[in-house]
């Protein structure tokens, strides 16, 4: 397998909050290794392992790589004036590697799934304790939340599995809080299945309101981790009630 190539690293060059400049390329795109013995031997120079989960997706019985790398660039971080700290706005790519007998091989690159912060008043969106894998499904979670501009917040979780050809979107769960009106949404898709629900209740109560069952949309293609795009803006396609 060729070595994959990165996108070069993406950054805002914020003059003042929301000032919505487009993005700029800063540096030539470096090659990822086809195959390395740990996490850190496929980390190209400027880049740097964020996050890690080990664990069997292709069901061959020999523990795989889960690894998220984070750009170093230093022109990435950019002043936000009087919104406070610098904002680090190094993009993430999200690489999963199978075991083989002497190293591991790179199967996955996708810099996508994985947003970069570049609003000062918005939370890193990656949750790294929600980086898992279990029982052959690689999980990833996400955060949405505001200190100002906003009272939704949200958490997302992704699910998939390696299905011989792509990892396949087999679970998407949402939590979704008002922090005004204290209102709460959950929403979780079982693809497999071809159905979902959504329960709407309060933060003062100590369980959701009842589920209201829906259908996925038929749809030409299965979701996977390729196809989704950015992972806290991706919205499952379901019937309506």
């Amino acid at each position: 397998m060729a070595a994959a190539v990165l996108p070069a690293a993406i950054c805002l060059a914020l003059t003042q909050p929301y000032a919505g400049e487009p993005p700029a390329l800063r540096a030539a795109a470096p090659a990822i290794p086809a195959a390395a013995s740990s996490a850190q031997g496929f980390a190209p120079p400027g880049w740097e392992v964020a996050a890690t989960a080990e664990g069997d997706l292709d069901f061959d019985g020999h523990s795989d790589l889960a690894v998220i790398l984070k750009g170093n660039d230093p022109g990435c971080i950019v002043d936000t004036g009087s919104a406070g700290e610098p904002l680090d706005t190094n993009p993430r790519v999200l690489l999963i590697a199978f075991a083989r007998p002497e190293h591991f091989v790179l199967q996955v690159t996708n810099p996508a799934v994985i947003p970069r912060k570049d609003d000062p008043f918005m939370d890193d969106p990656l949750t790294p304790d929600a980086f898992t894998i279990k029982n052959g499904v690689l999980r990833l979670g996400l955060t949405y939340w505001r200190s100002m501009g906003g009272w939704t917040t949200y958490s997302t979780s992704l699910s998939f599995r390696w299905n011989e050809h792509a990892f396949a979107l087999i679970g998407y769960d949402r939590q979704t809080v008002n922090r005004a009106s204290g209102e709460t949404e959950t929403v979780s898709v079982n693809y497999p299945a071809r159905r979902a629900f959504t329960a709407k209740g309060s933060i003062e109560d100590d369980k959701p309101g009842p589920k209201r069952w829906q259908r996925i949309l038929p749809q030409k293609k299965s979701e996977t981790l390729a196809s989704i795009g950015d992972g806290l803006a991706f919205e499952p396609k379901l019937a309506k009630r």
